[in-house]
């Protein structure tokens, strides 16, 4: 693994190693073979078909083989279920029911509970800065209404980091992206504790925004859709 990351490199498919599968080596997972199973079963006795369908290709108890025809297929059965048919819509059922394909493996929960960390840090800090107003004013000395204004700074952090970051994860990439804003949320959250005067304090409590504003939106772009309430 190289030492220096360029983070504006395209990186291209070929250079993680088993993560191109083709097409035909793939396999289907057991939920997503055992629900369009369902779905299709439904199809059929609505219809009232007189002549039942084989499915010689349908999936083995487990797991069954990926066709192109079948992605179509069940994209098709999906579209007609929800009622919608635009071109975002198709590509959005194509690329759920890749994520669904992979599964929730040992990546996924590993990425289930950094992401943890991201809500953490979110619900967190904006208790923590009206938790620290009273012992700001008797530290500082600024009144209690003059000491109501970190938690505006932090709000401004909050907007700053939440409009950066989210242009930022496009050019970077969503895992540099947010592993910076958990980075800044620490480095600046440890430095508030040692703030030299309020204005300080507020200022830091500002950088701390701009981490925390941009690590919510990254936390369930990964997770497999079946578990997305889960993030």
């Amino acid at each position: 693994m190289p030492i220096f990351m360029n983070p504006f490199r395209k990186a291209d498919v070929h250079d993680f190693d088993g993560v191109f599968v083709p097409l035909a080596d793939s396999r289907r997972h057991q939920s997503v073979a055992a629900e369009y199973d369902e779905k299709k079963n439904a199809e059929r006795t609505n219809s009232n078909e007189e002549k039942k369908l084989d499915s010689p290709s349908s999936p083995q108890p487990g797991y069954g083989s990926l066709t192109v025809e079948g992605l179509r297929s069940e994209i098709e059965l999906d579209l007609q279920v929800h009622g919608h048919n635009t071109p975002y819509d198709r590509k959005s059922a194509l690329i759920n029911k890749a994520i669904q394909d992979i599964g929730m493996g040992r990546y996924q929960w590993s990425l289930f509970a950094l992401c943890g960390f991201g809500w953490l840090a979110d619900n967190m800090w904006l208790q923590g800065v009206a938790l620290t107003l009273p012992s700001l004013s008797a530290e500082f000395g600024p009144s209690q209404n003059q000491v109501r204004y970190t938690t505006c700074a932090t709000f401004i952090g909050l907007c700053i980091g939440a409009s950066f970051w989210g242009i930022a994860s496009d050019v970077i990439g969503r895992r540099l992206a947010f592993n910076m804003t958990l980075l800044i949320a620490g480095i600046f959250g440890l430095a508030i504790g040692g703030g030299p005067s309020w204005i300080g304090v507020s200022g830091l409590y500002a950088a701390l925004g701009v981490g925390v504003g941009g690590n919510v939106s990254f936390c369930s772009d990964s997770l497999v859709t079946r578990k997305a309430h889960i993030g």
